[in-house]
């Protein structure tokens, strides 16, 4: 007439269980939304991507949302007859101490279209992005 003390702990094991997977189910759905697997992506740069100035800048900067391999991430400068313009060593600042933007330095630039190279490799799981931007100095 009642159900026995053996068969509630059954039936009470598979509500655990099913709770249990209702957990992971939400933790990992949290984990993915907030970011936990993210890689590192281009939120700005100084110049900005289109930008026209009447002075070329001595530096270009570009900021991220995720820490970057210093060794692997680089950024370069290049005119419009495809020479490079900046001094070549541009990279992760090391001087932001959340390793998320890069720089490149500028040698003597004049007026003219410049494309801005970036290869940025997350240090949180390696993985690889690049672009390219655009800016213009005008005479």
């Amino acid at each position: 007439m009642f159900p026995s003390p053996a068969g509630r702990g059954m039936k009470g094991e598979g509500v655990k269980m099913q709770i249990l997977s209702l957990l992971c189910i939400v933790t990992t759905i949290v984990a993915m939304s907030t970011g936990v697997w993210a890689h590192a992506r281009l939120l700005r740069s100084d110049p900005g991507a289109g930008a026209v100035l009447t002075v070329p800048p001595k530096v270009v900067r570009v900021w991220f949302d995720d820490e970057l391999d210093p060794d692997r991430s680089t950024i370069s400068v290049w005119d419009a007859r495809e020479h490079r313009v900046d001094d070549g060593r541009g990279g992760v600042d090391l001087s932001d101490l959340d390793r998320k933007s890069m720089v490149a330095r500028l040698r003597a630039a004049g007026a003219g279209t410049y494309t801005v190279r970036w290869r940025d490799v997350s240090a949180d799981d390696g993985f690889i992005s690049q672009g390219r931007f655009v800016f213009t100095v005008r005479p």
